[in-house]
């Protein structure tokens, strides 16, 4: 796949799972990786509740690497970072962050949620 079709697929994914043809991107993270299931369980530890994820092969570093920093620039909350990946991060994955502390109808509210915004602030 080529690295336009990628970015093309990715930007469908967002659009269809936020439902919307002009989706903000600054919830959305896109990162490379040469080790799918290993970035994906790092990512759970930090966030705990990916949504949306998805992958890509982007056949070399090289290629993964533009397309990552073709969506920094359209707003992902992700950095490039030149020379974090090595050789072989050949995979491009996208995944939607949850809030972590929805606030008012930032987002729903889970009995979790709801007790945290009562006793935790």
């Amino acid at each position: 796949m080529s690295t336009t079709s990628i970015k093309s697929q990715i930007t469908k994914h967002i659009k269809s799972s936020m439902g919307s043809e002009k989706p903000r991107l600054n919830n959305w993270y896109v990162g490379i990786t040469n080790n799918l299931d290993r970035r994906k369980a790092e990512h759970n530890k930090k966030t705990l509740d990916i949504k949306f994820w998805k992958t890509f092969d982007a056949k070399t570093m090289k290629d993964a690497n533009v397309i990552e920093a073709y969506f920094n620039t359209k707003g992902t909350i992700n950095q490039s970072y030149k020379g974090g990946a090595i050789k072989t991060s050949k995979y491009v994955y996208v995944f939607k962050k949850p809030i972590s502390k929805p606030q008012g109808l930032n987002g729903a509210f889970t009995n979790r949620n709801l007790i945290s915004q009562l006793f935790e602030q």
